[in-house]
Formats: C-alpha cells, sequence, structure tokens
C-alpha cells in the first residue's frame, strides 16, 4: 500500500481537485443509481411494492441499468482507491464495506443460481416464496449496511493507526503494525 501510494498517477489523482471531486461524485451518484434499481427489485420480491407486475418484467427493465451502475462502481470505487489506498486500507469502514458487498454479492449468486431457478411458477405471484423474500431482505440489509459504510469512510480517522492505542484491538484490524503504526 504505500508503494501504490507513491506512484505517480494515485498522486495526481488525490492532488486534483476537480478529478478527484468528480470520482467521488460519480461514484456517490451511480450509487444511489446501483442502489435503487436494487431496492425496486428487492420491494418486489417482499412482496411491497408492483405486487401485480411479474418480476421478470422488472428484472427486465432494471438489470440492464443495475449492471451498468455496477460497473462504473466498479471502476469509480478502484480509482478512489488508487488515489488514497494508505487511507483506505486503514479505515475499518472502508474494510467493513468491502466485506458486506461480498457478502451482497454471495447472496446474488445464491439468488440466482438456487432460488431464480424456478422463478417461472411463482413470478407472477404478489408474495414470492419465503426463499426468494429472504434473500431480498438479506439484500436490501446488506445494501443499506454498504451505504452507511461508506459513508462513514469519511470519519475513519477515528481509528486511524495515530488515533487509536498501540496493541489495541481497532489497531491489530487496522493493519496498523505491518505499517509501522502509520
Amino acid at each position: 500500500m504505500v508503494w501504490l501510494d507513491g506512484q505517480s498517477w494515485s498522486i495526481m489523482l488525490r492532488e486534483s481537485f476537480l478529478v478527484w471531486s468528480a470520482l467521488e461524485a460519480s461514484h456517490i451518484m451511480t450509487l444511489m443509481v446501483f442502489v435503487g434499481t436494487i431496492v425496486v427489485v428487492d420491494l418486489r420480491l417482499l412482496g411491497v411494492l408492483f405486487t401485480k407486475t411479474p418480476i421478470s418484467a422488472i428484472e427486465k427493465k432494471i438489470l440492464p441499468i443495475t449492471m451498468l451502475g455496477f460497473a462504473v462502481l466498479l471502476i469509480t470505487g478502484i480509482l478512489l482507491f488508487y488515489a488514497k489506498p494508505l487511507t483506505y486500507y486503514n479505515n475499518m469502514y472502508f474494510r467493513l464495506k468491502l466485506i458486506v458487498i461480498a457478502l451482497a454479492m454471495i447472496n446474488i449468486m445464491i439468488f440466482h443460481f438456487r432460488v431464480q431457478h424456478n422463478q417461472a411458477k411463482w413470478d407472477d405471484a404478489e408474495k414470492p416464496p419465503s426463499s426468494a423474500r429472504v434473500i431480498a431482505a438479506i439484500s436490501l440489509s446488506s445494501w443499506i449496511l454498504v451505504v452507511i459504510f461508506g459513508r462513514l469512510i469519511a470519519y475513519g480517522d477515528w481509528f486511524h493507526c495515530g488515533a487509536v492505542d498501540e496493541g489495541g484491538l481497532i489497531y491489530f484490524f487496522n493493519n496498523c503494525p505491518q505499517l509501522g503504526g502509520h
């Protein structure tokens, strides 16, 4: 991370007010689109929204937007990390965000490969089977947590290596010993 932090592109990105601001704004705006589309599908799977519309019809319209949003989020997220690798690497909220994203992705795979295989049977149902509703509830909770942890990244200095007691649990989980306490 120290090496990456010293790379010329990394320095250029973090020191460029306009590029950094555009990246951060793009990441946040795309997050709203991405999470917004997921919320619509999850609420339909929970039987709360658009109960008269087949789930497949909603997915057909929304999935391309969700995928485009994910692609932009991934690109902007990688660039944001590349600009400030030490800041994010040592941020407990960033790490929690990545863990929840991984869990949300596993949840999506379980839905697509296990639950959705018999969607034709319940596609028109006002309230899908409990397995689909559980997946939707986990998804909704996960993405809400991702947004919360993402927002809290800005306040991660509370847990920065220089601000916590050396040898403590937070110090250990921030990988402070490997970075010389910085």
